[in-house]
């Protein structure tokens, strides 16, 4: 009877004595799987950072690198190139292409930029176009900066406007019904919009469409573009900036040199002649003139002087005063009348430009055997002139501006006579001059610089100073707005200090 007794008790007992290394067993079990768990999560997060260290090192190497190439391109398409370039090599990517807003549109129509690798044709069918366009990488890339995608038309042009990317995938099991919107031959391809703080700058494509050898973009690919969009995008309007800045140091340097050719077209230093006495002063408001003058020796005894002011400001301007100084040089050669002459330069000038562009001059011939001088007026404001007793009258022959009809629509051009006796005074200016304005935007005026010149001094040098100091005082610091030529001649008589 007691050993059954005691039996259930020991059973209690033994249970009890195998529970304990049960227990540490399966504490030993759950510590080994929590370690086995924390290691994993470590080397997977280490992978995790391991992985954010390339990409951030691959984002380094791709900024350094653009930098560093771009510091050397002289070129917005070298520019470009080096973009593509750099991100077809991060991606492994066949071809990729840049399109950007075309100037002017709104982002209504984006141009090819730069493209590396054979760049599929998107915007016209392939029986359209030359063969060469797709059999030759050279003829593709010259084809692929004239290309032009309309926003909304295919799939590129959708992401003009829905502002997302695109990941497309040629196999005909998963995308049949959309293969027709895509070049034949496509086998994978990615496309993002490029953004610059919410600012729409371009589209960026990268195409793979060789099988077997390159495998299709997957979600991975496309995240890892678009990491990299955002840098190409960033660059895209670097170059733009860049570029830019360089286009205008590059015509403001253009600029310079042609004033400073159009200057050393003008005479620096007058003719001698016994008996007269010269003033010039000639200053541009910008970097080149409309303005311009000359002394022209037709012989020995007969002096041409013109003054002359082409119509606008700016380049333009600069180019018509250059065209007609030589089509004045060419023209004396064979000089016969003052009408004559300036008939055959309205021809010359009419024919060779528009019908916004035409040029006034004042043409002035003075021949020192009798001091006869013939003056005709194109258009331009009158001569002044001041006989020895102090009276004044201004002169001004009918005649329009040189280029703005043809001979044949034209009357002869006025020419007035006249003896430049000893004593008396010329002035031919520019409307730069009558038009200054002060700060209250109020012209000089003709009046004033009759009045001006009715009591300047005698010498025809300290003339030009008087009559530009008092223009001068009138501005203040208002910036000059015209350009500016006067011109003072002045006879002495024989013998005369």
């Amino acid at each position: 009877m007691r050993c059954c007794a005691s039996s259930p008790q020991a059973a209690q007992e033994i249970s009890n004595a195998m529970l304990i290394p049960i227990t540490i067993f399966l504490l030993i079990v759950f510590a080994a799987g929590q370690t086995l768990w924390f290691t994993r999560l470590l080397r997977q997060l280490q992978q995790q950072l391991r992985r954010s260290r390339m990409r951030d090192e691959g984002h380094r190497r791709f900024i350094n690198q653009f930098i560093l190439k771009l510091a050397a391109a002289t070129e917005l398409s070298e520019a470009m190139s080096i973009v593509v370039n750099q991100v077809c090599e991060d991606i492994r990517a066949e071809s990729v292409g840049i399109f950007v807003p075309l100037e002017g549109t709104n982002n209504a129509i984006l141009q090819g930029s730069a493209c590396t690798g054979f760049f599929p044709v998107f915007t016209v069918k392939p029986s359209l176009l030359n063969v060469k366009v797709h059999e030759n990488a050279r003829y593709r890339a010259a084809y692929f900066h004239a290309e032009q995608l309309r926003a909304g038309d295919g799939p590129l042009g959708r992401i003009a406007i829905s502002r997302e990317p695109l990941l497309w995938s040629g196999d005909p099991l998963r995308n049949k019904d959309t293969a027709e919107l895509f070049p034949r031959g496509v086998r994978t391809l990615m496309a993002l919009p490029l953004m610059v703080e919410q600012h729409f700058v371009g589209i960026i494509c990268a195409v793979n469409r060789r099988r077997g050898e390159l495998n299709p973009f997957m979600e991975e690919d496309l995240r890892r573009f678009q990491e990299l969009s955002s840098q190409a995008a960033l660059a895209c309007s670097l170059v733009v900036v860049y570029a830019d800045r360089q286009r205008q140091d590059r015509i403001l340097r253009e600029v310079e040199f042609c004033g400073t050719m159009q200057s050393s077209m003008l005479p620096q230093v007058p003719p001698t002649w016994a008996e007269l006495s010269f003033g010039v002063y000639y200053r541009a408001a910008f970097e080149v003139s409309g303005d311009s003058y000359d002394f022209i020796p037709i012989d020995d005894d007969r002096l041409l002087i013109v003054v002359a002011d082409a119509a606008g400001k700016g380049m333009p301007a600069c180019l018509m005063s250059s065209m007609s100084h030589s089509f004045v040089r060419g023209t004396i050669s064979h000089y016969t009348t003052l009408n004559e002459f300036m008939l055959n330069l309205n021809h010359l000038i009419y024919s060779n430009s528009d019908d916004s562009h035409f040029i006034t001059m004042n043409v002035l011939l003075i021949d020192r055997r009798d001091y006869s001088c013939k003056f005709g007026c194109a258009g331009h404001t009158p001569m002044l002139l001041r006989q020895a007793d102090g009276s004044c009258r201004a002169l001004k022959p009918s005649g329009p501006a040189l280029g703005m009809w043809p001979n044949e629509l034209l009357d002869d051009f006025e020419t007035v006579t006249f003896t430049f006796e000893p004593g008396m005074a010329l002035c031919l200016f520019s409307d730069g001059f009558p038009e200054a304005l002060n700060k209250s935007h109020e012209e000089f005026g003709l009046k004033q610089l009759q009045a001006l010149w009715q009591h300047a001094p005698d010498t025809p040098v300290e003339t030009v100073k008087h009559m530009v100091n008092a223009v001068r005082r009138h501005c203040g610091e208002e910036p000059q707005s015209d350009d500016q030529t006067l011109f003072v001649i002045s006879r002495t008589a024989p013998g005369a200090a």
